[in-house]
This record gives C-alpha cells, sequence and structure tokens, in this order.
C-alpha cells in the first residue's frame, strides 16, 4: 500500500464524514419522574468522578491536635499549644 493510496482514501473517508448530515433525534418532553431520574444519574456520576483514593496522601496529614502534641512533646521540641501561641500575634 503506498502513501499516495492511504492517503486519496483518508480524504475520501474524511470528505464523506463532513458531506453528511447530523440526524437529530426528535425531542421528547420529559415528564418529571424522567427528569428527576435522570438528576440523580448526574449526582451519581458526578459523585464517582470526585471520590480520589487518598490513602498515598494518609501518612501526610498532621492529625489531630493531640497526636501532633504527643509526637512533638516525645522529641523534645515545644508542645503544640506553646508553638501556636509563639506564631500568633496580640491585636
Amino acid at each position: 500500500m503506498s502513501s499516495d493510496s492511504y492517503a486519496k482514501s483518508l480524504e475520501s473517508v474524511l470528505k464523506t464524514a463532513r458531506e453528511r448530515e447530523i440526524e437529530t433525534p426528535p425531542q421528547e418532553v420529559p415528564t418529571g419522574r424522567e427528569e428527576l431520574l435522570r438528576a440523580a444519574a448526574l449526582v451519581a456520576v458526578f459523585s464517582m468522578a470526585t471520590v480520589v483514593d487518598e490513602r498515598s496522601q494518609q501518612g501526610r496529614t498532621l492529625g489531630p491536635a493531640w497526636s501532633q502534641d504527643h509526637r512533638r512533646t516525645r522529641m523534645g521540641t515545644t508542645n503544640v499549644l506553646e508553638n501556636r501561641r509563639k506564631r500568633s500575634t496580640w491585636r
């Protein structure tokens, strides 16, 4: 198969695709129940799309204040309360 014949056949396929009319299905008026089901389906799809596997990020979170305080005091640094107070300013 030569490249010229491939290009010609591709050109003819694209030309027929451009000339073809798109058929639109007749518009049906949805009932209240159909609209509700459609909305429920959209919400279900969006909720599945936003679910992210965060197991890889779980070890990087600091955790609750008690855990942070416990780790800090075990390592010999100041506790969380003193550390937060040191950074804040009085207004």
